[in-house]
């Protein structure tokens, strides 16, 4: 009797030995091999122009948002907590694979007086500057810029520039897309209708807009620091006005607006006739969700290139990372965590578009300067985790402590049942 429980001790360890060995080996391949995403689209990987069954032009098509892949539950429970919160919501706006899945307008006439326009159309703010960011890729693909190494002050032969020295000359175009000037910019420290603030400068200073902005006295090197500069959106208009020898509105109605069926839409210009690059822009939510799906279609729109590839996948990239969450590209937010980026402006207005998940988002509001603004945090928890068809997977940098941890345990446990084998065996 004892020698039987001695043979099936010592077969149990030798399988056990066996099973930790193998065990580990499993472990450490799937750690080398394992990609460091976290979320990977299970179904209709070929999102794309090419996949499209029709163009929204005209106007969007309508499903249910159980037959685009998202959960309708989700996502009413996002209404509901815009409704119990009072937030001052005016519309959102979810559209994937192309198909209009969510169309709400919560509270249309809170904060009316700081966001609406006429026709329909909504004050974009400073969701304006992405724009103006397409504008100069549409020129740069149309000859009119070189490229965005161009120096600022080339674009203005003509201007007389205060405060003139050798970094104002090495500013480049991509640094005044990036918010990487050097220029000082304040428009926090005093209200909006005060001459303190640089804001007021760009709309009433005699000399105008872009002559203000470029008078302005060097802070930092070209480069060399992110800050936020609605002055050096407003000469990237400058620049479109200039390199083309029209009106950027009227470049943009040629090059963007017409080819997307954008309609109606309203601009306002500084006190020189150049339009505000920084703000002011006024569309429908539903056509601001068309500038979004052209970029989500990599600048394609119903079988024209309208915007080339490559800038729509540059301008949308991260160059300067603010947080974990928050980065800036050219003109855009970005969520480097999540692959989105984003247009954002003052009171709550926001296109979000997620590659990864064939999606694009609408918000505009009314928020009031000390309201909370929670539409980033419910495009995150709600409207991205209404995706229903994502499949989840274990990130690399998650998997490889574990690894570390496991692997070497496995190991010592196989090699303990194995010594403890071979003196049962003696």
């Amino acid at each position: 009797m004892h020698m039987q429980l001695l043979l099936i001790d010592m077969n149990d360890s030798n399988r056990w030995s066996r099973f930790f060995a193998i065990a580990s080996v499993i472990l450490l391949f799937t750690s080398v091999t394992t990609p460091s995403i976290a979320f990977e689209p299970s179904a209709n990987p070929d999102f794309g122009s090419n996949s499209r069954d029709y163009w929204p032009t005209e106007g969007w098509l309508n499903t249910t948002p159980e037959e685009q892949g998202m959960s309708s539950n989700r996502l009413q429970e996002m209404i509901d907590h815009i409704a119990e919160e009072d937030l001052d919501v005016h519309s959102v706006i979810v559209i994937r694979h192309g198909y209009i899945v969510l169309e709400e307008y919560p509270d249309p006439w809170q904060g009316v007086s700081r966001t609406q326009s006429f026709n329909g159309t909504h004050y974009l703010y400073s969701t304006t500057k992405s724009f103006s960011s397409c504008l100069i890729g549409l020129a740069i693909d149309n000859g009119y810029i070189d490229n965005t190494s161009q120096t600022m002050l080339s674009f203005f032969p003509n201007h007389t520039i205060a405060h003139l020295d050798e970094r104002k000359e090495r500013v480049t175009l991509r640094d005044l897309l990036t918010m990487r000037s050097g220029l000082p910019w304040d428009e926090t420290s005093a209200p909006f209708n005060s001459p303190e603030n640089d804001v007021y400068q760009l709309n009433f200073n005699s000399s105008g807009g872009v002559q203000y902005v470029l008078d302005l006295p060097m802070e930092y090197e070209p480069d060399e620091v992110w800050h936020y500069n609605t002055g050096a959106s407003h000469l990237l208009s400058g620049i479109i006005q200039e390199t083309t020898g029209i009106s950027t509105l009227d470049f943009a109605e040629e090059h963007l607006f017409d080819p997307l069926g954008i309609d109606p839409f309203y601009w306002q210009t500084d006190r020189l006739g150049v339009y505000y690059g920084g703000f002011d822009l006024q569309l429908r939510p539903l056509d601001m969700a068309k500038f979004g799906y052209l970029f989500l279609n990599n600048g394609t729109w119903d079988g024209e290139q309208v915007l080339s590839s490559s800038w729509a996948n540059e301008s949308t990239s991260t160059v300067t990372t603010l947080s974990g969450q928050r980065g800036y590209a050219y003109q855009w937010w970005t969520m480097p965590d999540l692959g989105v980026y984003y247009t954002a402006g003052l009171y709550g207005q926001y296109i979000f578009v997620s590659p990864e998940d064939d999606l694009v988002a609408v918000f505009t509001s009314g928020y009031g300067s000390d309201d909370p603004d929670e539409n980033p945090s419910m495009f995150r928890n709600y409207i991205l985790d209404a995706v229903t068809d994502r499949q989840a997977d274990l990130p690399l940098d998650f998997l490889l402590p574990v690894v570390v941890i496991v692997v070497p345990v496995l190991v010592v446990v196989g090699v303990v049942l194995r010594i403890r084998s071979n003196r049962l065996q003696t």
